[in-house]
């Protein structure tokens, strides 16, 4: 495929937003929803993963394209409770974007979190990026959520955990621990360090009753996956 084509595509894609609920496990309430991007292109679902590692290689198309899709993510949630909206840090780079998403922030009138998603290299320029857009985040007050923490071969480190309000442990770490029962001891630690940040926990990939369990007895403070997929509203 083309550029071209491409562009055409991504211009042309239809657009859906799945709303997952973020779940206290203290009590099993609602504490926020994340908004996961579904492109349908030709009556084809395409994952979000495919089409942002395009986009990489073209910084104004993958702009032009969030623009669009958080306009649509904002407009289609009427819960009032928190909305955690995934950010690719390479889209609020330039001084363009960067305005750009702050006026959109400021005048958004949901209760946002900005989930810092990785931007898919490993290199010392993008670790540069991902922690300026970090620190801008909160330098302007605004909520964020340092997304797949503890995912093998994720760049994301202590050295970025401290300026986000939640830290999401990948689900990946569920699977580590089913192999290997010692990674325990691992993330209590992690989770030791996030209630001393005054930071709170999110666990991924919960899918079954014992991920649930487990959520709750380790002392997460939300959870978040398929096994909740009857809370799911799609817009």
């Amino acid at each position: 495929m083309n550029y071209i084509e491409f562009k055409y595509l991504i211009k042309n894609a239809q657009y859906e937003t799945k709303y997952e609920p973020l779940i206290s496990t203290k009590d099993d309430s609602i504490y926020g929803y994340e908004a996961l991007s579904k492109f349908e292109i030709n009556q084809e679902t395409i994952s979000t993963e495919e089409i942002f590692r395009k986009l990489h290689h073209n910084n104004t198309l993958f702009f032009e394209l969030e623009k669009r899709n958080k306009q649509l993510q904002i407009n289609n949630f009427f819960d009032n409770k928190k909305l955690f909206l995934n950010f690719d840090a390479d889209i609020v780079n330039s001084f363009e974007q960067k305005s750009y998403w702050e006026q959109f922030l400021k005048n958004c009138n949901k209760d946002i979190v900005v989930e810092i998603t990785e931007n898919g290299s490993d290199d010392e320029t993008s670790m540069q990026i991902i922690h300026n857009f970090s620190l801008w985040l909160k330098n302007r007050g605004i909520e964020s959520a340092l997304d797949d923490f503890a995912k093998e071969g994720s760049m994301f480190s202590f050295f970025l955990m401290d300026k986000s309000k939640y830290i999401k442990v990948d689900k990946s770490f569920l699977k580590q621990i089913k192999k290997n029962p010692n990674y325990i001891e691992y993330i209590k630690g992690i989770l030791k360090t996030i209630k001393l940040n005054k930071q709170f926990s999110i666990i991924e990939g919960i899918e079954l009753k014992e991920d649930y369990l487990f959520a709750k007895e380790i002392g997460f403070d939300y959870m978040q996956g398929y096994f909740f997929n009857n809370l799911v509203i799609i817009k």
